[in-house]
C-alpha cells in the first residue's frame, strides 16, 4: 500500500504545461494609455491572471510586469505570487517572494504553510507555523489549521496535533467542514480511529471529502471491512464517488491481498468511469504488484492513454520485486525512448538493480554514465545501489572506487561496500571497513552486522565472527534478531561445526525462521549430516508448507540418505498440493547482449551446441576422476540428465 501512496503522492506533484498564451502580450493589451490608471486595477489585472497560471514561463513573465509596475510591494499580489509558484512546485522562489513581504498576514502564512504541505515539506511546514506564531504574532485561522494537521499526521507528531486540536476548540470557532475533515484525516494517520470515527459521527454536515477520509483511515488502520461498509452507506446517503474514493478502496485491497475483492473493484472502477484517470490507473497497477499480479498490471500499463515517469517507474519496480530481471531490462529499454521523460532515481534505482542481479555490467556502467549525465551522482541511495551493482558484477575494485569518491557516505553506503568484500571472498577487508566506519561517526545498524557476519563466514572467520556476534549488544545496542542467527548458524556450519550450529538455533530466544533452518540444512548437506537435515526440512515444512522449493530440499535429504521411499512420499506430496518450483537460472554478459540458461530448459535456440559441449566437459572431468552425484536428484530420471 505504502508503494502505491508514494507514486500518486509524487504523480500528483507533476504540473503539465496548460498554459499555451503569452502573459506578457496580455499584460500589454491591458496596459491603460493613460498615466493616471490607478494601481488598484493594475493589481487587479495582475492578480487575474495569476489566478489562471500553472506553468513557469508565464509565471515569470507576470513575475517580471509586476516588478516593473513598481508592485512587488503589494501584499495581494506577493500572496498570490507565492500561491503560484508553491503551485509549480517551486518553493525557494515561494519562499524568496513570502520572505520580501514586509508586513505579512495570516494568508502570507497560510499560503507557504499550504504549499510546504502539498509538496511533502512536513518539517519545514511544521517549523514555518511555529515561526508564525511566535515571530509573527499571528493567530492561525481554520484555512491554516486544515493545512498544518497533515503534516502532524504524517509525521506521527500526536501532541502537537492534539494541542493544535485543543486550540481549536478553545478558540470557538465552531464547526468547520474543512478542519473536521483534516482532524479525521489526522487521527486516523496516528492510528486513532476510533477517535477519528467519533469526530466523523459528530459532523453535522458532511461531503465527499469527509467520507473519503473516514474510508482511508480505516483502510490505513488495517479495518478493511469497516472501511467497505462506510463505502456502502456514502452510496446509500448519496454521496458521488470521486477519484479519492475509489483510490481509498484500492488501497484497502491492497492490505488484503485479496485477489477477488481487487478485481471487484477494478470493475467498478471501470463502471464508473475511472478507468482512464491516470491516479486510479496508478493505484491499480500498485494493487496487482502488491498482489504479485505481474501480467494484470503490465495490462493496465499498456492500456494506459498516456504514461508518465510514475507509471513506467512503477512497472519498473513491479518486474524488479517479481524477480523478472530480463522483462525489467527490456522495460527500461523502452523507457528510455520515451521524449521528455526524466528519469527520477526510483527508476535509476529498479534497473541498477535488475543488472545487479542479472550479472549486467556493461548496461551497468551505462546506467551509472547516465546517473552522472542526468546529476543524480551525489544520490546517496543510488550510491550504495551503484556499490552493490559493482560488487555483485565481481567488479570490486570499480565498486572501491566509486566508494571512495563520494563525498557524503550514509549507513547504505558503508553496509553495500562491507557487504560487496564479503561476498567476493574478502572478509578481513570487510571487518577492516566495519573499524573504519565506526571511526568515521556513522552507527551500524542491523544490516551492517549482517554483512560483517556473512563476510566472515564466507571467508571461515569463525572467531572474529563469533566475538563481534556477542558484542552486538553490548558494544552497540542491538539485538540479534532472526538474521544474525542465521549468519551464525551459516558462519559455524561451513567450518563444519554442524552440532555447535545446532545448539545455537535450539537457544535461539525466539522461534527460529526459514533463513535459520535453511542455513542449518545447508550445513547437514554438506557435511553429511542427512538425518538432522530430513528433521529441519520437515520442519521448514511445517513453517511454510506451500512453498515448492521446501519439498525439493526435503526429497534431495531423503536421496542423501538412500531413502527412496521418503524421496517418492515427498514427490506424491508436492503433486497432490499442485506445487510448482520456478526453475533456476543462470545469466551471461558477452558482447553487451544477456544469454539465460534455465534448468532443464529444452527449447533454447543452441540446446544440441550446449548440450555437446556439456556431455564434453563431463567427459573430461570424469577422466579426471570426478564421479557424477547422482543420489541428489529424483530417482526416475534419465542416466543421461542425472549426469
Amino acid at each position: 500500500m505504502n508503494q502505491i501512496s508514494t507514486f500518486c503522492n509524487r504523480y500528483t506533484r507533476q504540473r503539465s504545461p496548460n498554459f499555451n498564451f503569452s502573459a506578457s502580450s496580455i499584460l500589454r493589451n491591458r496596459r491603460c494609455s493613460s498615466t493616471q490608471s490607478s494601481n488598484c486595477i493594475q493589481s487587479a489585472s495582475h492578480a487575474s491572471l495569476l489566478e489562471d497560471i500553472k506553468d513557469l514561463k508565464p509565471l515569470q513573465q507576470v513575475h517580471a510586469n509586476i516588478i516593473t509596475y513598481g508592485l512587488s510591494q503589494n501584499i495581494f499580489l506577493s500572496n498570490r505570487l507565492t500561491n503560484s509558484y508553491t503551485s509549480c512546485g517551486l518553493l525557494t522562489d515561494a519562499w524568496k517572494i513570502f520572505d520580501r513581504i514586509p508586513c505579512k498576514n495570516v494568508v502570507s502564512w497560510t499560503i507557504l504553510i499550504s504549499g510546504y504541505v502539498k509538496n511533502d515539506l512536513l518539517s519545514d511546514a511544521i517549523a514555518l507555523f511555529r515561526d508564525m506564531i511566535t515571530i509573527g504574532r499571528l493567530q492561525p485561522n481554520e484555512v491554516t489549521i486544515s493545512s498544518i494537521l497533515p503534516a502532524f499526521g504524517n509525521l506521527g507528531l500526536i501532541k502537537i496535533g492534539k494541542s493544535v486540536h485543543c486550540f481549536w476548540i478553545r478558540q470557538d470557532f465552531g464547526t468547520n467542514l474543512t478542519v473536521e475533515t483534516a482532524l479525521v484525516g489526522m487521527y486516523s494517520k496516528f492510528g486513532c480511529i476510533h477517535v477519528a470515527r467519533q469526530l466523523f459521527d459528530s459532523m453535522l454536515r458532511r461531503n465527499a471529502v469527509s467520507w473519503n477520509s473516514i474510508i482511508s483511515g480505516y483502510s490505513y488502520c488495517g479495518f478493511v471491512e469497516e472501511g467497505f461498509r462506510l463505502f456502502g452507506f456514502m452510496r446509500r446517503e448519496g454521496f458521488s464517488v470521486d477519484c479519492c474514493t475509489i483510490m481509498s478502496l484500492i488501497s484497502a485491497v491492497s492490505t488484503t491481498n485479496n485477489s477477488h475483492v481487487g478485481v471487484g473493484i477494478h470493475g467498478y472502477t471501470i463502471r464508473t468511469g475511472f478507468k482512464n484517470d491516470p491516479l486510479v490507473s496508478t493505484a491499480l497497477m500498485g494493487m496487482y504488484i502488491n498482489g504479485n499480479c505481474i501480467q494484470d498490471a503490465y495490462f493496465i500499463f499498456n492500456d494506459m492513454p498516456v504514461k508518465d515517469v510514475v507509471s513506467w517507474t512503477l512497472m519498473l519496480t513491479g518486474f524488479c520485486s517479481s524477480l523478472y530481471w530480463r522483462k525489467a531490462l527490456e522495460h527500461f529499454n523502452e523507457m528510455r525512448k520515451v521524449k521528455n521523460l526524466k528519469l527520477d532515481s526510483v527508476a535509476l534505482m529498479g534497473i541498477l538493480s535488475t543488472c545487479c542481479n542479472l550479472g549486467s555490467l556493461q548496461l551497468g556502467r551505462q546506467v551509472h554514465a547516465l546517473i552522472i549525465r542526468i546529476g543524480f551522482i551525489k544520490d546517496m541511495f543510488l550510491g550504495s545501489a551503484m556499490i552493490d551493482m559493482y560488487a555483485n558484477c565481481a567488479m570490486l575494485e570499480d565498486a572501491r572506487k566509486f566508494f571512495e569518491g563520494m563525498e557524503e557516505k550514509d549507513t547504505a553506503c558503508w553496509n553495500a561496500m562491507i557487504a560487496g568484500n564479503g561476498m567476493n571472498g574478502y572478509g578481513k577487508d570487510a571487518i577492516n571497513l566495519f573499524l573504519q566506519m565506526k571511526v568515521s561517526g556513522i552507527s551500524p545498524d542491523e544490516s551492517t552486522l549482517v554483512s560483517v557476519l556473512c563476510a566472515c563466514s564466507h571467508s571461515r572467520m569463525v572467531d572474529q565472527g563469533l566475538r563481534i556476534f556477542h558484542h552486538l549488544f553490548k558494544s552497540w545496542n542491538i539485538v540479534p534478531n532472526s538474521r544474525h542467527y542465521a549468519c551464525m548458524v551459516d558462519l559455524l556450519g561451513r567450518a563444519g561445526l554442524v552440532n555447535d550450529a545446532y545448539s545455537v538455533v535450539n537457544c535461539m530466544p525466539s522461534h527460529p525462521g526459514p533463513d535459520v533452518y535453511c542455513a542449518l540444512l545447508n550445513a547437514c548437506k554438506l557435511h553429511g549430516k542427512f538425518e538432522l537435515g530430513i528433521e529441519i526440512s520437515k520442519k521448514l515444512l511445517d513453517l511454510e508448507p506451500n512453498d515448492a522449493g521446501h519439498y525439493v530440499l526435503l526429497s534431495n535429504m531423503y536421496a542423501l540418505a538412500d531413502n527412496l521411499e521418503g524421496v517418492k512420499r515427498t514427490r506424491v506430496s508436492l503433486r497432490s498440493r499442485r506445487l510448482e518450483k520456478y526453475p533456476g537460472f543462470s545469466s551471461i554478459e558477452l558482447n553487451g547482449q544477456m544469454y539465460t540458461f534455465m534448468a532443464g530448459q529444452k527449447d533454447h535456440p543452441q540446446y544440441f551446441e550446449i548440450g555437446a559441449l556439456v556431455k564434453s566437459m563431463i567427459l573430461h572431468i570424469t577422466e579426471a576422476g570426478y564421479v557424477p552425484g547422482a543420489i541428489w536428484v529424483y530417482e526416475d530420471l534419465l542416466d543421461d540428465d542425472e549426469e
